[in-house]
């Protein structure tokens, strides 16, 4: 239970590092919309001024930790970067000395609206001017590189604790002249799915080299302590169907391991450890409302933390689209039948052509603008790049299509190493690889099979824990206790087949869902 008390002085419940906040009176609070990792509420003083109150969930990361980072990277994107980031008022990140029995940052309440409300009846050029203002923003990011991979902290919150760090020359707030330093990163790579009680190497560290073995070294260690599982990404485990197998999964690993060092682009432009907002969708994005091409605030800086530009790179999601996404720089154009169309595909083709123009926009000016950026994202569709990415999530992910990536990269690694380059030290047997085809190929049904189910449940995407608006609860429910049903109906033959389906299923048993 959290207690804001009231009405009484804001320096009753918090460090305020602005004397102005401490002196007013909180009259009203009101809980905001929450998401997986926060409980937010909107806080109005006794002269109207608004503020919000964010409280991690247990779930966030590591205590202290993710907090004190947040508040130190919003203080740094908003006096060395220049962005548009709340000011943060007052925050308390040990819930044992906190006086309402939590962590917690309030903050000012942004100017604007979120982009989402806006979006549906901005112009194209207006749209296109958005991504304008999104690229500078990713500028700012990149023309502040760091000498280490990790996460920023003032120096105080880490001094005393058994953890290395790197402090930053010349580089202390404006606000309260605190020094900054990297210490272990906040990423939740490295906490979700239990993995934050594990004991592994979190940084800071000094290269792309070492972060990317670090990625593999650690894997590998959780694998080890908390089993194989892939139930994110597949309806796994039923008869004749693949099973996450630990000692696969830690033998892709070690393989990994061996070959990790020659992993780094040879592109050194996007090597550098910069800071990146890594979820930049509609309602993290505030802008003017009466001129929504204007930026007016960037929201939840949780866990953001830093790492090399080729794995923080990526384009904003609200880009992302159901549809061809043309890889070359010539401009989409509208099909030659379009006007053979019925209004309705017309419709749809134009707001197709729409989104493949704003898609392609943002890789034309990042090649312009800001060519790191464009040559992280390049890079990220390399199998080099796809290596990476399966290792790093290979304790929830599929060790066969994993491997697959691995035979790749041995058959190419001429390419990988240059022509005068070391050996590969990996090497698979005809044995290995007709083994490897035919794990996929049962790991793709799995895959499959989730998505259908997904999408019968409505508005899930692969991935979904079952989270779900308590508004929806109850019709989200009905909705996944048919279509548990119609699964175990179509998949299993027999009753035995139907209990071994049963008990793979992932949202909820049917004692569960009634």
């Amino acid at each position: 239970m959290v207690y804001f008390l009231r009405p009484q002085p804001i320096k009753a419940i918090g460090e305020s590092q602005d004397p102005q906040l401490a002196s007013r009176f909180c009259l009203d609070i009101k809980k905001l919309p929450e998401g997986n990792f926060n409980k937010a509420f909107l806080m109005t003083m006794h002269d109207g001024l608004q503020v919000v109150a964010k409280v991690p969930n247990p779930n966030t990361g590591r205590p202290h930790l993710t907090t004190a980072s947040e508040v130190a990277t919003m203080d740094y994107a908003r006096h060395a970067l220049g962005l548009p980031v709340p000011r943060v008022h007052a925050w308390n990140s040990r819930s044992l000395t906190s006086p309402v029995g939590t962590e917690y940052i309030i903050m000012d309440k942004v100017a604007g609206l979120e982009l989402s409300k806006c979006w549906p009846a901005m112009k194209s050029d207006q749209k296109l001017q958005l991504l304008e203002s999104v690229i500078q923003v990713e500028k700012a990011f990149v023309s502040s590189p760091f000498p280490a991979i990790g996460s920023l902290y003032y120096k105080e919150d880490l001094d005393g604790l058994p953890l290395r760090t790197l402090e930053l020359d010349n580089a202390r707030s404006e606000l309260n002249e605190r020094s900054f330093v990297i210490g272990p990163t906040t990423s939740r790579h490295f906490y979700d799915y239990d993995i934050g009680r594990i004991e592994i190497d979190r940084g800071p560290w000094l290269s792309a080299q070492h972060y990317l073995e670090a990625l593999g070294t650690g894997e590998e260690k959780c694998v080890e302590q908390l089993g194989a599982t892939s139930y994110k990404y597949g309806l796994f485990g039923g008869p004749g169907s693949y099973k996450p197998n630990t000692t696969s999964k830690i033998s892709v690993l070690q393989d990994y391991n061996k070959i990790a060092r020659y992993l780094v682009p040879n592109n050194t432009s996007s090597h550098s450890p910069v800071l990146w907002h890594g979820d930049l969708h509609m309602d993290n994005i505030f802008v003017d409302p009466s001129d929504p091409t204007q930026i007016t605030g960037l929201i939840d800086w949780q866990a953001t933390h830093i790492a090399p530009l080729f794995c923080q790179a990526g384009r904003p999601d609200f880009l992302d689209f159901n549809g061809t996404k043309h890889q070359e720089f010539s401009l989409p154009r509208l099909p030659s039948n379009f006007g053979k169309l019925s209004p309705r595909e017309r419709e749809d083709a134009q707001d197709l052509e729409l989104k493949q123009l704003l898609y392609k926009y943002y890789d034309i000016e990042s090649a312009l603008q800001n060519p790191p950026v464009f040559d992280a994202l390049s890079f990220q569709g390399t199998i080099k790049y796809h290596a990476i990415a399966y290792a790093a999530s290979l304790l929830t992910g599929g060790e066969p299509r994993f491997k697959g990536k691995l035979i790749a990269l041995t058959d190419a690694w001429e390419k990988v190493v240059g022509q005068y380059g070391p050996a590969c030290p990996l090497h698979y047997s005809e044995e290995d690889r007709k083994a490897q085809t035919m794990e996929e190929g049962l790991w793709m049904m799995g895959y499959n099979n989730m998505l259908r189910v997904l999408e019968a449940i409505g508005d899930a995407q692969m991935g979904w824990d079952g989270w779900v608006e308590h508004k929806h609860y109850d019709a989200v429910k009905e909705r996944v206790r048919d279509v548990r049903q119609a699964f175990l109906k179509s998949i299993a033959e027999t009753e035995e087949e139907r209990r071994q389906w049963a008990m793979v299923w992932p949202f909820g048993t049917e004692e569960e869902l009634g």
